[in-house]
């Protein structure tokens, strides 16, 4: 009765609310696994507390403030480099002050940027100088309010002396005084001696300026970027990472704030910009908003790279340890980049760069961004002084082109991919012997089945059963086909699935039986899309494998390797696959009940999956496979490990799966179990069926005979040796029934019999019984694991 709810009624949605009900459980699944993983989840939230708190305890116990007037002729000797216009001579001598300790002024023609490139090769000329400090002046004429001076140092120390000359000379001007004066100050935090100790935040500091015109993200956010399924996980990792950013964001103003209070209360002169890309607050106030930015081309770069991995835990180190070789080649191929002169170079090497990675194409246009917001970086951009070479600000345009489809066309991939559209395979065809098959080798039932799946044409037909009738052609109707498989994998001369062809009809039970390594497994996998063909493909109702949107809805799998399923509780599984399979609301939590009910699951409804024991792992993942239910359900050894009780009623529930219609495939190396279920089955070896039919047939066809065993009366040890040795030499003399020993006791013995009927057989027993001293005996047809066994026996000798 319960059977038949599960496996008559077949309500699902349909369309647009199919794909809503396995959103919904996905959605479900998600929540319960990040609300159950709470100590990881309350670790990571716990990360920027403590980042926070320890950079800013380190950074006030670290930092002292002073001050220290800046007057140029504490740098004595040195060499004052300038071009300034007639109508500030005056002034700019005047700031300089008296000519002494060895101050030398020099008038150039040049620009600042000339006498940049003046000093250093004065530098290389003339090693050992390196202590001489060099100043450069370029003064302009102010143009009303507006001051502008260009300047450079070659003072390691501070080089801040020169905002004091240069706050002198306009105020010199404005008064129209050379005689006035102003005295200016600097306000600093004290790091230690840069020539002694250097620090890696100054080295940061001067990078910044690479920021303004290479796309490197500004030094300071170097260490500070924070690093389902595809359009539905894509979405739901934009909204986790939006969340995290906000989280992140917030952290850092909440310790900023109490540490160096508000940001408007803060000494601050905006007249002089500091020589830093932006203050620590403004950069990553501006930064974390557009890191959404980089998070959605680089998501679905991620989900890519889960495809060439198959461990877990491998797939998300490699992926951290790509992403973060990226990070470091956005940084390091700018700067290289500058120093190359050929403009082509340059050019080709950015967009080669920004095409192939999506994270370092969606930094370049993160890093315009903020440069175009940092006063530091207009100061630089504004001058025809310049550090570096601009890169890529003509084109940021297509730097958006290019971000888009990478959006769009790795979401596209993934999808292909996952729809059977796309195949990859990472074989090497030149190390291994071309394809070759002789198929006149198989069993001729194999081969009649062979012919006849290659016959049909489904290319032309794309049958669906789910709103059909009961009648004679559904019953003849293949609900599963194997056409021409092959699975070699790469490096090996030999298939592990050699052009396997049968079909399993609709209401059928096939059994598809073979010694470990036969290539049963191998065969279920590519099914179910884990493993891609070598060649052939299979199709599940008309519809090819391949196209996994639409076959795999009609497909239960029970694999022969327990699935991990952390933190979902045995409830929460089967819902979820209720969901996936787009079960109706109305029916689903009746299913659910129903199906834990018969596979005796209810004591353990609440238990997480990973705690149950091995036997009851079997029956929940039968349980998965069944719900919905789907038209083929593959079970890979379902009933190993299950206790006998249990196993009578799996197996009860899958003869009344099959009597609903449903096509299931069963491997087991149960043969009593296999005799039990399967109206047909076929022995695998070497990747290929060796023989197929009912099992009546094959017991016909490959069955020798009978087997007799006897045993008789037990007297002393040696005279039931006598007894049976008597037994023996009688039947080895009726050699008109061919008979083999197969194995002889004291008392008892078993032999193979190849010829004669059970009646003849009976009739000769009984004649003799008396006289041959036999207590008992049974007449049987060969068996099943016989039959098994004589396959196995071939192959050996093979």
């Amino acid at each position: 009765e319960q059977c038949r709810d599960i496996f008559d009624e077949r309500e699902f949605f349909h369309g647009w609310r199919y794909y809503l009900s396995q959103l919904h459980g996905l959605i479900i699944k998600t929540i319960l696994v990040r609300y159950r993983r709470w100590g990881l989840t309350l670790f990571v939230l716990l990360l920027p507390i403590l980042y926070n708190l320890l950079s800013n305890i380190i950074s006030r116990s670290q930092n002292v403030n002073g001050t220290f007037k800046m007057k140029v002729n504490l740098l004595n000797p040195q060499t004052v480099l300038y071009k300034v216009d007639p109508l500030m001579e005056n002034y700019f001598q005047a700031a300089i002050g008296p000519k002494s300790n060895g101050l030398v002024l020099e008038q150039r023609s040049e620009n600042i940027s000339a006498m940049n490139k003046y000093i250093w090769q004065k530098r290389m000329d003339h090693p050992y100088t390196y202590t001489d400090i060099y100043l450069g002046f370029q003064v302009l004429v102010p143009q009303g309010n507006t001051y502008k001076i260009q300047t450079l140092s070659s003072n390691l120390i501070s080089g801040y002396e020169i905002v004091s000359v240069a706050s002198n000379i306009f105020f010199k001007y404005a008064l129209n005084d050379t005689g006035a004066s102003i005295e200016t100050t600097l306000i600093y935090k004290k790091t230690g001696n840069l020539t002694i100790e250097p620090t890696i935040g100054s080295l940061l500091n001067v990078l910044s300026i690479a920021s303004c015109y290479l796309k490197v993200l500004p030094a300071s956010l170097i260490l500070d970027v924070p690093a389902f399924y595809w359009l539905f996980n894509y979405l739901f990792d934009i909204l986790t990472s939006i969340i995290w950013l906000c989280y992140l964001l917030t952290m850092y103003c909440i310790f900023d704030v109490a540490f160096n209070g508000s940001p408007n209360s803060r000494t601050s002169s905006t007249s002089i910009i500091p020589i830093e890309f932006a203050t620590s607050w403004d950069l990553r106030v501006q930064f974390y908003p557009l890191t959404i930015i980089i998070i959605l081309p680089t998501l679905p770069f991620a989900y890519l790279l889960t495809k060439i991995f198959k461990s877990d835990l491998l797939c998300g180190l490699s992926i951290l340890f790509i992403l973060i070789i990226l990070h470091l080649v956005s940084i390091i191929v700018p700067v290289v980049m500058s120093l190359v002169n050929n403009t082509f170079v340059q050019k080709l090497m950015y967009w080669l760069f920004n095409i192939i990675s999506p994270s370092i194409n969606a930094q370049a246009i993160v890093t315009y961004i903020l440069a175009q917001q940092s006063k530091f970086c207009q100061v630089f951009i504004n001058t025809d002084f310049t550090f570096f070479t601009p890169i890529g600000n003509d084109t940021m345009g297509w730097n958006w082109v290019v971000l888009i489809l990478h959006i769009i066309i790795l979401l596209l991939v993934l999808i292909a991919i996952d729809s059977g559209l796309l195949k990859f395979s990472f074989s090497f065809s030149f190390l291994t012997r071309p394809l070759q098959f002789d198929e006149n080798i198989l069993d001729n039932d194999v081969l009649a089945e062979r012919h006849r799946i290659l016959s049909l044409n489904y290319s032309t037909t794309n049958k669906s059963l789910l709103n059909t009738d009961n009648n004679e052609e559904e019953h003849v109707t293949d609900h599963l086909t194997v056409h021409d498989l092959v699975k070699r994998f790469p490096g090996r001369n030999t298939c592990a699935v050699n052009h396997l062809t049968f079909g399993a009809k609709r209401g059928e039970a096939f059994g598809l039986l073979g010694y470990n390594g036969a290539g049963k497994t191998t065969t279920f996998r590519i099914l179910v899309g884990d493993e891609l063909a070598t060649q052939g493909t299979a199709y599940i109702d008309g519809q090819n494998v391949r196209r996994r949107l639409t076959s795999m809805r009609q497909l239960g799998y029970c694999p022969q390797q327990n699935c991990s399923m952390d933190f979902l509780t045995v409830r929460d599984g089967l819902y979820l696959l209720a969901r996936i399979r787009g079960v109706t609301f109305s029916r689903i939590h009746s299913v659910v009940q129903t199906i834990s009910s018969l596979f005796l699951l209810d004591p353990f409804l609440n238990n997480y999956i990973h705690q149950l024991s091995g036997g009851t792992k079997r029956r929940l993942h039968a349980a998965l496979a069944l719900i919905g239910p789907p038209l083929v359900s593959i079970l890979d050894e379902p009933t190993t490990g299950v206790d006998p009780n249990a196993r009578q009623q799996m197996q009860e529930i899958f003869l009344n799966a099959v009597k609903a219609k449903l096509t299931i495939i069963l491997t087991s190396h149960s043969m009593d179990e296999c005799e039990r279920i399967c109206n047909r089955l076929g022995i695998m070896f070497n990747g290929q069926l060796a023989c197929l039919g009912t099992i009546q047939h094959l017991k016909s066809k490959f069955g020798q005979g009978y087997t007799i065993e006897i045993k008789v009366h037990s007297t002393s040890n040696n005279a039931s040796a006598t007894n049976i040795q008597n037994v023996q030499s009688f039947l080895l003399s009726q050699t008109q029934l061919n008979v083999e020993i197969r194995e002889i006791t004291y008392s008892t013995g078993l032999f193979q019999v190849k010829q004669g009927t059970p009646a003849d057989l009976f009739e000769l027993l009984e004649q003799n019984k008396q006289q041959l001293n036999i207590e008992t005996y049974t007449i049987s047809q060969t068996t099943l694991e016989q039959i098994f066994l004589s396959f196995g026996k071939q192959a050996n000798d093979a």
